[in-house]
């Protein structure tokens, strides 16, 4: 998935290297926790039937990762409403075309 990567390594960019993400306010507990629950998980490159995918690895030392599986789902909700990062995939919906069950029926004998 590569809203997990986009994340996590945005969280790993140096502050002189945007795009980074960026934690508001001076609270060094709270910053610690999101950034133990961000490195809770880990990016392996797994092959398997000739496909090269990411595979997220939870480490065992870690057992939280619910803040970085909620900014992920935020990331997620964002680009869907069209906002937009540099690097970032963009999903878009796909127009559907509408056929009603009629049109849907004589599509299907035709392919016969």
């Amino acid at each position: 998935m590569p809203f997990l990567f986009h994340v996590a390594s945005r969280h790993r960019q140096a502050p002189d290297n945007p795009p980074i993400l960026s934690l508001f306010g001076r609270d060094a507990a709270a910053h610690q926790l999101i950034a133990e629950h961000i490195t809770a998980e880990t990016c392996v490159k797994v092959s398997a039937q000739g496909r090269v995918v990411d595979e997220w690895k939870w480490k065992e030392s870690r057992p939280d990762n619910h803040w970085f599986d909620c900014l992920v789902g935020c990331a997620v909700a964002a680009n869907l409403a069209g906002a937009s990062l540099p690097g970032v995939i963009q999903v878009r919906k796909r127009k559907r075309e509408r056929v009603d069950f009629g049109e849907w029926q004589r599509r299907a004998r035709e392919g016969r």
